[in-house]
């Protein structure tokens, strides 16, 4: 089973005026939304904070399903095994998905 976490993108920056949140939040995901439902339980996080993923469109990049986890999480998960990659490697593996070509 491998689960990543990566920081959500577009924190740091402000956005419409709005300062960034001091706390970020993170991305939980997985290759196959079983292992990622089986992990987040491990967490102690309920199916309803899952977030349905998205298909490709024609000027949106696909969006895997996942869980918002916050920075102590974030650093629970990856004690229990969750992989770290930056928001840059999500986003490349998420492509290859879409695609059919699977994680690597």
């Amino acid at each position: 089973m491998t689960v990543y976490v990566h920081k959500l993108q577009g924190q740091g920056r402000a956005f419409f005026g709005r300062t960034p949140s001091p706390s970020p939040w993170f991305v939980l995901t997985a290759e196959t939304d079983d292992e990622l439902h089986s992990f987040a339980a491990s967490l102690g996080l309920t199916r309803t904070m899952y977030r349905p993923g998205t298909p490709a469109g024609p000027h949106r990049a696909p969006v895997a399903g996942h869980y918002d986890v916050t920075l102590g999480e974030r650093d629970r998960a990856v004690a229990l095994g969750a992989r770290p990659i930056t928001a840059g490697e999500a986003d490349r593996m998420e492509r290859q998905r879409a695609a059919g070509l699977g994680y690597s």
